[in-house]
């Protein structure tokens, strides 16, 4: 078995834990990729990956595999989906989006509102979300 498919295998196993760190660096190459033109009808190119492991690599000196992103890119967007479902496109209305302080905001009666039809949201009157508007470029067209 050659050395670079068996570095490959095993880094497949190899369970990564993501930081904030390594999400705002893989965000931005993801930005970077779409303005260069890699990304087409809402799917990154081959050549795309092959630009963010090379990237990613040279940032922050670990070894990426293209499943490592996107198995990072479909949990990134899916925690934005349901936030932006929530406060964007849903039927709520009275919030506003700080990029401050990286929150939703609203009066305490419009949370209630919120919280008495959809009892989940309740984690994201404290989370903060790093990189919204860049996600928001990336993933509300989608």
């Amino acid at each position: 078995m050659g050395e670079n498919l068996k570095k490959d295998q095993e880094a497949k196993k190899e369970h990564l834990k993501w930081t904030q760190t390594m999400d705002d660096a893989y965000i931005q190459t993801l930005l970077n990729q779409h303005y260069e033109g890699y990304r087409l009808d809402g799917t990154f190119t081959t050549t795309a990956y092959n630009n963010i492991v090379k990237e990613l690599k040279d940032k922050l000196g670990k070894d990426f595999t293209k499943g490592h992103l996107m198995n990072r890119m479909k949990t990134l967007k899916l925690h934005f989906n349901e936030c932006y479902d929530l406060f964007r496109n849903g039927k709520f209305s009275g919030f506003s989006w700080s990029p401050v302080t990286k929150t939703w905001n609203a009066k305490p009666e419009v949370w209630e509102q919120l919280l008495k039809e959809k009892s989940d949201a309740e984690k994201w009157r404290t989370k903060q979300i790093h990189n919204y508007d860049k996600l928001e470029e990336l993933f509300a067209k989608d």
